[in-house]
């Protein structure tokens, strides 16, 4: 199934009735068959997150993605106990301890360990597997190039974030790398590594931005 995702929460939860407006028309304008997913970037309290998740549902999204402030595991739990639509979290969890304790408490439908911040490729793994010890899938945060290599090791993967910023930022520190087509996508068979080299003249220009 192809997917989008929107931005919900706009203003800090200051505008529900937009933002509802704003899910129809992405509804209206992508048709039936394209899963809507949103993002409500920690916008919402949990019994705002749990009403404006009521009328979430008349347009049939595939996840709710952290509608509280991410340290707020109660709230999460709530939510996601409290709701039809998965609740998705964890980009802004640092550890595979930390995400123990968002799982076990029932925090997340859809877990979202980001390589860049939860400790590389190795911690990265450890909560991929934590999260199919609990029967959870797995959707990576940003990174997309790199996600790319260790979802292709995770049974439990739900979906890899392909980001248009950050595509742009690959195209510009990249030599080259996978191009999805018709929704599918797959590293290089014949590079070692992530089969990622950085372009000289990136590195040159902006080494120290990097």
């Amino acid at each position: 199934m192809k997917s989008v995702k929107m931005k919900v929460g706009k203003d800090f939860g200051k505008s529900e009735k937009e933002d509802i407006e704003r899910l129809a028309a992405v509804r209206a304008a992508v048709g039936d068959e394209i899963e809507i997913l949103i993002d409500a970037n920690n916008g919402y309290y949990a019994k705002q997150a749990i009403r404006m998740a009521r009328e979430f549902e008349n347009y049939r999204v595939g996840w709710f993605e952290e509608p509280v402030l991410a340290d707020d595991i109660e709230g999460l739990a709530a939510i996601a106990k409290a709701i039809d639509i998965p609740v998705a979290t964890g980009e802004h969890e640092y550890s595979k301890f930390g995400f123990r304790e968002l799982i076990a408490r029932g925090g997340a439908d859809v877990v979202q360990p980001d390589i860049g911040r939860v400790g590389g490729v190795t911690e990265w793994l450890k909560v991929a597997q934590l999260a199919h010890a609990f029967n959870l899938p797995v959707a990576p945060h940003a990174f997309q190039v790199v996600h790319l290599h260790v979802t292709c090791a995770t049974p439990n993967l739900r979906i890899v974030e392909y980001l248009g910023v950050s595509e742009e930022f690959d195209k510009l520190v990249y030599t080259e790398f996978p191009q999805p087509a018709d929704g599918m996508w797959s590293p290089y068979p014949d590079k070692p590594g992530l089969g990622l080299e950085l372009n000289p003249d990136a590195v040159k220009r902006y080494g120290s931005q990097l």
